[in-house]
């Protein structure tokens, strides 16, 4: 897979000489990640007992198992690692040299259970608990809460208002158009990264104890927007949060969330039948959880939408190589005559005319689509009179 690769290094206007590649897989490769699945198939196969379970997101791999107390579930992982074909056993024959400095231990309980932390013990290294860790950019606390990620997000997002006000100096600062824009593209998406995991959010008709949300999280991000509001309007520090927000054109923080968390939501309920996150989202009974709900829970009950009846989008296989090019063509004949014949020697299974005329002063639009083995099908639409609208407005239209 690597045979006769090689490598360079560019900085500064330097390039280094070619370097061999002999193992792992090269910075940049367009490949890495297809690449990666093949190479971590092995460790997703270690558990082979329900209580243990493995997942894999590129060169980020954990190993789950679940016990009555953790000196059990200790000693589940640690045959995970020493067990023939295990952990230890992979990265002898994968080339890659296992550093346990980069272990971390998480031992998961619920908060009201005083079950102490042990360490795990492994033969070469004991490997001390943690009390929350990251992966794939999202914190995790041993007590199941969201605490930790919540004021990770804050924390960062209060370091780019910071940034961003420093470039927001009257006299050579950037234009508020520009600072919006970092706003939108820059800080929201790092400061709302998985926001739907980690943000609770209760529905309108909800009536419980608002401990049960993000409240405290939301406060803040609020507080976090007031400064870059005050950024793009370069307003007075005094100015009402409301008033900042309409004039930057910025909705309330906790409707920007709340967006979020419904956008994420609709993206998963248009998910195809093959894909691993189909079944969870359309069960009848995910809205009527009541005991440990999940965010997928949640998001549901937010929602109020039965995501079954929604539209799925099919995914297709793309080859990388037709990459830029169109799936379809076009042509435009000179004459009606060219046009039949055209139309009459096509191979094409799917074919749509589109025409537009103006006749008597109207605008018309019309577009005629073909498929083999089934009706034709024909729409026509009016835009108007002639004196407000143009062929080239309804050639668009018909394209629609």
């Amino acid at each position: 897979m690597l045979r006769d690769q090689v490598t360079t290094l560019r900085f500064d206007g330097y390039v280094l000489d070619k370097i061999p590649i002999n193992n792992r897989i090269g910075q940049g490769d367009p490949l890495s990640m297809v690449l990666y699945q093949y190479y971590n198939a092995d460790l997703i196969d270690i558990p082979k007992h329900k209580e243990e379970d493995a997942k894999a997101y590129v060169d980020d791999t954990f190993m789950l198992a679940s016990a009555k107390d953790f000196p059990s579930a200790h000693c589940k992982l640690a045959d995970m690692m020493c067990r023939e074909n295990g952990v230890v056993n992979w990265t002898k024959t994968h080339s890659s040299p296992l550093k346990y400095l980069k272990l971390v231990l998480i031992n998961f309980a619920h908060s009201c259970k005083n079950v102490g932390n042990p360490p795990l013990y492994l033969p070469r290294r004991t490997v001390q608990p943690s009390k929350s860790t990251k992966y794939l950019g999202v914190y995790f606390n041993r007590n199941l809460n969201w605490k930790v990620q919540q004021a990770y997000a804050v924390e960062k997002g209060t370091k780019w208002v910071v940034q961003i006000r420093r470039l927001t100096q009257p006299i050579w600062g950037i234009t508020p158009k520009f600072v919006k824009g970092l706003f939108t593209s820059v800080i929201l998406p790092r400061v709302l990264y998985t926001v739907d995991v980690w943000c609770t959010l209760t529905n309108v008709d909800y009536t419980g104890p608002k401990t049960v949300s993000s409240a405290g999280a939301i406060k803040k991000m609020t507080s976090m927007q007031r400064a870059s509001a005050l950024a793009i309007t370069r307003g007075l520090c005094t100015s009402p949060t409301d008033t900042l927000n309409a004039s930057s054109f910025l909705l309330p923080a906790s409707l920007i969330i709340k967006k979020w968390c419904i956008r994420a939501f609709v993206r998963m309920a248009t998910l195809p039948i093959d894909h691993p996150l189909f079944k969870p989202v359309n069960w009848k009974r995910t809205r009527a959880t009541k005991r440990y709900r999940r965010p997928l829970h949640m998001l549901s009950n937010l929602t109020n939408t039965d995501m079954r009846k929604m539209e799925k989008i099919p995914t297709f296989g793309w080859n990388p190589s037709s990459l830029g090019e169109l799936p379809f063509s076009i042509s435009i004949p000179g004459n009606k005559e060219a046009l039949a014949q055209e139309a009459e020697n096509a191979m094409e299974e799917i074919q749509a005319f589109i025409d537009s005329s103006a006749q008597g002063g109207k605008v018309r639009a019309a577009t005629i689509l073909i498929r083999n083995h089934r009706p034709n099908c024909m729409l026509h639409y009016h835009l108007g009179p002639e004196a407000e609208h143009t062929v080239h407005e309804a050639e668009l239209v018909g394209l629609l």
